[in-house]
């Protein structure tokens, strides 16, 4: 049952999605919105905490593309226009003020409630905190301020019998709103629109019903799209590959309707992926130390098999049509999961547990 149409993103869903407020969740947030079906408030504790991550995220990935280009320099002096764009002047302070952009423009098309922090009570503040209050908890921890901050602020917004959906899955924070009556927390923002739109749409019920006699199928093709996916392996352990892969099961899943209209619909499915993935690389275990060069040099190599979990979000489009009150001619257009183009592992030589 929807509780109320308010609702707050807090940071941790926002850096989850990846900044992507051009997904499938966000779009229809949006929308909603704009139609005033839902209400959407901002604290300037989270407004300033996202512009800080952005700024960071774009610092991070700009270093590793100059890593790139310096590793792969050669590529530069090939007369190709594809891979001459690869090594274009980037501008730090271009891209973050065009990714600022993109936030600030979402938060206004959503007609968002900005919620400063100039009216919350201090001695509540410090309460929480001396006391070992959910969100800082036994550690006290000094970094969950700024939740603690942004929560009081938004109890302190909302009229006396006002609810509020908070959209996060930090575990402090959703402590938090188990002990208040009127903050109801919700991992994340497809489960939330999901709520809606089983309160809102009768077809909500007899698409999530559908996909669950689809179960088989939509398993075969999640498993053959990973398939297809950019596997590498990223550890410390030197020059490992990954040689190859498997998609060795996919796991059940929970279905999110994210919106629906007379014809059709854009759900998420979360699930759980294992990968057998087998890695070969240097053999060092039985390679030999040059104490005058600094270097560890191998002979041969060894290789590793491994069955990894994952954890990934399907995007799902589906036509229909809507017939007395059941579905008909129903087609699932497109399956996407926009994680999976590159999986990263860490597969090291040795097993931790038998390493050390």
């Amino acid at each position: 049952m929807l509780e109320t149409k308010n609702v707050f993103i807090d940071t941790q869903y926002f850096v989850k999605s990846n900044y992507n407020f051009e997904s499938i969740s966000f779009l229809s947030l949006k929308e909603l919105c704009q139609k005033e079906e839902l209400r959407y408030l901002m604290t300037s504790v989270v407004e300033r905490e996202v512009e800080n991550k952005i700024a960071l995220s774009i610092k991070e990935a700009l270093g590793s593309l100059q890593s790139f280009k310096r590793k792969a320099h050669i590529l530069s002096t090939i007369a190709d226009p594809s891979l001459s764009s690869l090594f274009a002047d980037v501008r730090e302070e271009d891209v973050y003020g065009k990714a600022n952009e993109v936030f600030h423009s979402f938060n206004a098309e959503c007609k968002y409630e900005y919620v400063e922090a100039d009216q919350i009570d201090p001695e509540k503040l410090l309460e929480l905190y001396f006391e070992k209050k959910a969100p800082f908890g036994d550690g006290k921890k000094k970094s969950e301020f700024p939740d603690a901050i942004s929560l009081l602020s938004l109890e302190t917004y909302l009229e006396d019998n006002e609810k509020l959906y908070v959209i996060s899955d930090d575990k402090d924070l959703k402590t938090y709103c188990e002990g208040n009556e009127r903050l109801i927390a919700v991992d994340s923002l497809e489960k939330f629109l999901d709520i809606y739109n089983l309160h809102t749409n009768a077809r909500t019920e007899k698409i999530k019903q559908f996909i669950e006699s689809k179960t088989d199928e939509i398993k075969a093709q999640v498993s053959e799209y990973i398939s297809g996916s950019d596997v590498y392996n990223s550890s410390t352990w030197e020059d490992a590959e990954v040689d190859s892969f498997s998609v060795s099961e996919v796991g059940d899943f929970e279905i999110n309707v994210v919106h629906v209209s007379d014809e059709e619909c854009q759900l998420t499915l979360d699930l759980t992926i294992e990968l057998d993935v087998t890695v070969t690389g240097p053999d060092f275990s039985n390679g030999v130390y040059d104490k005058e060069d600094g270097h560890f040099y191998s002979f041969g190599s060894t290789t590793r098999e491994e069955v990894i979990p994952f954890d990934f979000t399907c995007e799902l489009n589906l036509s229909y049509e809507f017939v007395g009150g059941e579905l008909e001619d129903v087609d699932i257009a497109d399956l996407y999961i926009p994680k999976a183009h590159s999986i990263e592992v860490d597969v090291e030589e040795h097993e931790q547990s038998e390493w050390y």
